[in-house]
């Protein structure tokens, strides 16, 4: 009897195969919708922000001395921009590299770095390593940790300890230089007390065992700060470092990415935190949220970085070789997070409908029962 009764119903269900189809296309779309909705929603909150303002962020940095910055900012715009906007940055970019190569200001900057080691604009950087480079400094800063510690028994560790390695290393540029940068830093007041602690430990086992092999290392990752973020922008960052494994970890993001000096200028430590973090998919979010300027980077405080995934079709395609078929999907849907509001409500109605249709159709007029079976045949 059992058996009988399900018979009949498969039949009934067969009857209204194409409606059962329709109907779990429908949830089936209706489920991914909803469930991709709050992404949808921080897409569309996201994609509402305004661009960053290039021009005004080049002259505010240029206005403070911060050309390197400035220009560092200018490169990312002119990448972004067309057009007029496009032309009128270029030509405040050249105003930028104008004034950077002032040759009265190079002379005062410099001056100032080879004299008192300290300054926050390239020149007087470069100053300062200049000094570092031809041993005054590094004697320079002997003789004046020297001094405190004679007078009030106080000295500066990590001063002390890069400048006898700079006093050591004078054949090793790659070496002198980057202790030279770090002395500024310190004196600026950019290093944690963690940071200065692991730098003087390294420093002072490569000079009792002369062995430079690992400072190299080391000093290497400080390198690419200065080289990607300019060097007064990589002395803001390691305001924010606190070892030398998060430099490298740093270091190994702005390799990584063309804009990556751009976007840590844009985000400062919460940029920092993100890429300290070490998960790829965010440190996409903040290279398109550094892009929107300081309202961008609000809004990753926010949080907004939980919700503004791919969408779930998309991410299921991730895993097929790249081709067509994964730009074809992204494409329909960016052009349907707009209307979400629209298609959600429309693909549940599509929903009620069929199931409705469904259940009509069903109770409508019952299956005829299946023939019975001859007793004599039975037996």
């Amino acid at each position: 009897m059992v058996f009988h009764t399900m018979m009949i119903w498969m039949r009934s269900l067969w009857r209204c195969k194409w409606g059962l189809l329709r109907l779990g296309i429908a949830a089936s779309l209706l489920w991914v919708l909803v469930a991709d909705n709050p992404g949808r929603l921080a897409r569309v909150h996201f994609g509402s922000l305004p661009r960053m303002d290039y021009l005004a962020e080049v002259r505010n940095l240029s206005a403070q001395n911060r050309f390197a910055e400035a220009l560092l900012v200018a490169q990312t715009g002119l990448d972004e921009l067309s057009g007029d906007e496009h032309a009128a940055l270029l030509a405040e970019q050249k105003i930028v590299r104008d004034e950077q190569a002032s040759v009265l200001r190079k002379g005062k900057e410099l001056l100032r770095g080879a004299l008192v080691g300290e300054g926050d604009s390239l020149e007087a950087l470069i100053g300062a390593v200049g000094a570092d480079m031809f041993v005054v400094g590094d004697v320079r800063d002997l003789i004046i940790q020297g001094g405190r510690l004679a007078v009030d028994g106080q000295t500066d560790e990590l001063i002390l300890a890069l400048s006898a390695v700079g006093v050591l290393t004078t054949v090793m540029p790659e070496i002198d230089w980057i202790a030279a940068f770090l002395k500024v830093a310190k004196k600026a007041g950019a290093l944690s007390k963690k940071m200065i602690a692991a730098l003087v430990r390294i420093v002072r086992t490569a000079n009792d065992t002369r062995d430079y092999a690992l400072l190299k290392r080391v000093f290497g990752y400080f390198q690419v700060l200065i080289d990607k973020a300019t060097p007064a922008g990589a002395i803001r960052l390691l305001r924010h470092i606190d070892d030398p494994k998060e430099v490298e970890v740093v270091a190994d993001f702005l390799k990584r990415q063309p804009a990556g000096g751009f976007v840590l200028h844009v985000a400062g430590k919460d940029g920092v935190d993100i890429v300290k973090a070490g998960v790829r998919e965010t440190e996409d979010v903040l290279v398109m949220a550094a892009k929107k300027g300081d309202p961008g980077i609000a809004w990753l405080r926010s949080g907004g970085q939980r919700l503004l995934r791919p969408h779930l079709i998309v991410g299921a395609l991730k895993g097929w070789h790249k081709g067509n078929i994964q730009q074809v999907v992204a494409r329909v849907a960016a052009e349907y997070d707009p209307y979400g509001w629209l298609v959600i409500p429309a693909c549940a109605a599509w929903v009620f409908l069929e199931t409705i249709g469904l259940w009509r159709r069903l109770g409508a007029t019952p299956p005829a029962p299946l023939p019975e079976v001859p007793q004599a045949v039975a037996a």
